[in-house]
């Protein structure tokens, strides 16, 4: 809820010879959103946004819309008043994006519902803002603050309404596997066109012959490496080396493998802690899918033409080749030709999917899933995917294709997370190509964060590329520096951080398909201090749970540094600073006061320190550092 600057509103302050007046029109909340949203059954969080600096302390008054007490006035024969009984919280500054303040407090609620408006201190005046206005008022006991019936309102946390996220992924480091390029561990089922492992890649349609078995003996290098959980791109039937272009649902590509090999491949990964994250594709299908052949071999008399969005007919003119055409007369992902589109509004078509998950959720115990293209999908067939998922399994973990801002899928009702692009964005901008500054960063940073509610922030898909990016260290300029400095900055948020195969030994990759080469398995071409240094990354996360998801994210600004990037996680006593130099020059920097004359215990060295007032950052250098109590 915004509002419009009151012109009346600024005529009382000037009257009342005050010089500056807040900004009305920034104040940004609305209730039943990501504003106000229970994080556990019995508590509360509730947001605010306002203009950058214009505000100096927030209260939030609230109570018990019900609760009223009655009070006896002095004198007889006067009739007693009920007044409304609340509570006075001090909200904290959690952030800014340069424009906006952002603004959070936390609530422990006894009767589980509340009534409340924001208490402003702003250049000498007090405001009340609440449901539908904003009031100047006379300080801290102006008697509009006892009468809510125009407050904002949170009728009831309902058990049904919580946004509860799996357990296990706030604690999960993923590593993504595109298996026609990962190992080779079965020749027999290799297409008759693979080519030999280390030959170039030349073409999107190139195979290699990776399979689910060569996942299966690389799984000891995994679990070395220290990630707890693979997400693998489709492994469902297809022609192509991708499989987003699904023939058959309920069918492991036979060059992959087939059903045992994926069940001995999830058991074997469960036996080293190891999670698994199979991709599923609703939004379209392949052109052999055996539904939309039946639609082009019989036309309108198919049973199956409304599991499609058919234009007209014939579907397909076989004298015409199969190409991108924005003239198709059915649509598709994107202008795919080979990527019809499903109807999931249809009720078949939404049966016969979901029982896709009832199928391998009864095969395997597969750990969770990842949506393709999810944001072009209806939100319905989501909220009834949501339910068949968690009935199966209530642990499993739902993650959706959305590289947007993802709110509307994120109210609890239908994915637990999403691809987090926004962020790969901000990471790939500042480590890659020093298009943004510190600051700059921060602020993207404090944005994306404070989006989304705390738990949902607990269990998004963080990531530096994909098999749909072009590789972090192509846009780094293969600057292998920056690589560590991103990974480093990924490893030490809140959120499950993946890696893509092959960047722990420096694989490099333009756009698609270039990202997609064969993994290096030859160790005299691997980058093994990289890799040394992605597993002590990855165990340190590991050891520090406030490095990942308990503490508090804080940017501290150095100014004069726009190269230099600090900020700590803190939890209770608990604090960790994170210090990194993304540039090739050395920076003496003055630190700020909490950290001068402090003893830390340097996690990367593994020895304490007592700092002075002044650090010095080596080119491409940084400070994992904890603060000794």
């Amino acid at each position: 809820m915004q509002y419009q600057l009151d012109n009346s509103l600024k005529l009382e302050v000037m009257e009342k010879g005050k010089g500056r007046i807040m900004e009305i029109s920034s104040l940004i909340h609305m209730a039943g959103s990501n504003f106000a949203y229970p994080y556990d059954a019995n508590t509360l969080h509730i947001k605010l946004k306002t203009k950058t600096n214009d505000v100096q302390e927030i209260y939030l008054i609230h109570g018990d819309p019900y609760d009223y007490r009655e009070v006896i006035p002095l004198g007889s024969g006067m009739s007693s008043v009920w007044e409304w009984q609340h509570s006075r919280d001090r909200m904290k500054k959690v952030g800014t994006d340069g424009v906006y303040d952002f603004w959070l407090v936390e609530l422990k609620l006894s009767h589980k519902r509340l009534r409340y408006a924001f208490l402003l201190e702003s250049f000498g005046q007090s405001y009340l803002f609440y449901e539908g206005k904003t009031v100047l008022i006379d300080g801290k006991d102006d008697p509009r603050l006892n009468k809510p019936l125009n407050f904002f309102c949170y009728p009831y946390i309902r058990w049904n309404d919580l946004y509860r996220t799996p357990d296990w992924v706030k604690d999960t480091i993923w590593y993504q596997i595109f298996p026609e390029r990962f190992a080779n561990g079965d020749t027999s089922n290799d297409p008759k066109d693979a080519k030999s492992w280390k030959e170039p890649l030349e073409s999107g349609r190139d195979h290699y012959g990776g399979d689910l078995q060569g996942v299966i003996d690389r799984l000891d290098y995994l679990s070395e490496l220290g990630i707890n959980g693979i997400y693998f791109t489709p492994i469902f039937h297809s022609n192509s080396n991708h499989k987003y272009d699904t023939i058959d649902y309920k069918r492991i590509d036979p060059h992959f493998g087939d059903t045992k090999t994926l069940q001995e491949l999830v058991e074997k990964a469960h036996q080293r802690g190891i999670k698994v994250m199979l991709d599923i594709v609703f939004n379209h299908c392949g052109f052999y899918f055996d539904k939309f052949q039946d639609v082009i071999e019989k036309g309108e008399a198919s049973a199956y033409k409304e599991w499609f969005h058919i234009k007209n007919f014939p579907v397909y003119d076989k004298k015409r080749p199969l190409t991108s055409s924005k003239k198709l007369n059915y649509e598709t992902f994107a202008f795919t030709p080979t990527m019809p589109r499903l109807n999931t509004q249809n009720p078949e078509v939404k049966e016969y999917l979901l029982d896709i998950i009832r199928y391998w959720s009864d095969i395997a115990p597969i750990d969770g899933w990842r949506l393709d293209v999810a944001n072009e999908v209806d939100h319905q067939f989501w909220r009834e995917f949501r339910r068949v998922v968690k009935e199966k399994n209530p642990q499993a973990y739902i993650v959706g294709e959305v590289w947007h801002d993802a709110s509307a899928w994120l109210m609890g009702d239908q994915f637990d997370g999403v691809m987090n692009y926004p962020l790969n964005t901000a990471i790939v901008d500042f480590f890659a190509k020093d298009t943004i500054d510190a600051t700059q960063f921060a602020h993207e940073v404090n944005a994306i964060n404070f989006r989304y509610p705390k738990q949902v922030n607990a269990s998004m898909y963080n990531l530096l590329d994909s098999h749909d990016t072009a590789r972090f260290l192509n846009q780094a300029d293969e600057n292998k520096g920056r690589l560590k400095l991103a990974y480093l900055f990924l490893l030490t948020q809140t959120g499950s951080p993946s890696i893509y195969y092959g960047d722990e030994v420096g694989m490099t990759g333009g756009q698609d398909p270039d990202c997609r080469r064969p993994m290096i398995w030859d160790k005299e071409e691997q980058d093994l201090e990289l890799l040394a240094f992605m597993k002590k990354l990855i165990r340190i996360r590991k050891e520090h749970v406030v490095l990942r998801h308990k503490g508090e994210l804080n940017f501290l600004p150095l100014p004069g540094h726009p190269d230099v990037l600090l900020y700590k996680r803190v939890e209770n006593k608990d604090e960790y600073y994170i210090l990194i130099n993304r540039s090739s020059q050395k920076q003496d920097l003055q630190l700020p006061k909490e950290m001068c004359q402090e003893r830390f215990y340097d996690l990367w060295c593994e020895m304490p320190m007592i700092t002075t007032n002044s650090l010095e950052l080596e080119p491409y250098g940084f400070f994992l550092i904890k603060r000794s109590v």
